[in-house]
């Protein structure tokens, strides 16, 4: 027996099955009583269509740095359950929390120190330097190049006008 699902159930485990990425699509299917291929089949056709999780890319757009790390320094003393209310409310998923946490603390480990931003800029100044200096030799030996060019051209010219120079 084959079973229709509408696309608003089909959206709804998605969108549950994304929001936990701790537990299997097996565990999903089994809460359901849905096969669990093809709730797995669903998985795959989204991940193929959109290739991230569910409105993972609007929502990164939308919470700015800022944003995002006090929304960690709020809700870092509550519980799961707390976590999870306040998910709801803000429209994001736990896991988008777990993996901001992660960003945060990653950028302070990986901050770099200002004597390192320091040798890093002037480099870049002494790379600028020699780029231009560099383009302004690459400019003069053009127009070198466009001179003895020309001066080809113009000695060919006048041989075909007066003919080969008779040696004296």
């Amino acid at each position: 027996m084959i079973t229709e699902y509408s696309q608003e159930f089909k959206e709804s485990m998605l969108q549950k099955i994304f929001s936990n990425p701790n537990r299997s699509v097996v565990s999903f299917a089994g809460e359901a009583s849905i096969p669990s291929s093809t709730v797995a089949t669903w998985v795959r056709n989204y991940k193929k269509k959109n290739g991230t999780i569910m409105g993972q890319k609007k929502r990164k757009k939308l919470w700015s740095a800022e944003k995002r790390f006090e929304t960690i320094l709020l809700t870092a003393p509550m519980n799961e359950a707390g976590k999870s209310g306040y998910c709801r409310k803000h429209g994001i998923y736990p896991a988008q929390l777990k993996e901001w946490k992660e960003d945060c603390i990653a950028g302070c480990r990986n901050a770099p120190d200002k004597k390192y931003i320091k040798e890093a800029k002037e480099k870049e100044q002494k790379y600028k330097k020699k780029t231009m200096a560099l383009e302004k030799e690459l400019r003069r030996k053009e127009k070198a190049l466009a001179e003895a060019a020309a001066l080809l051209v113009l000695k060919k010219k006048v041989q075909e006008i007066w003919g080969e120079p008779e040696d004296e």
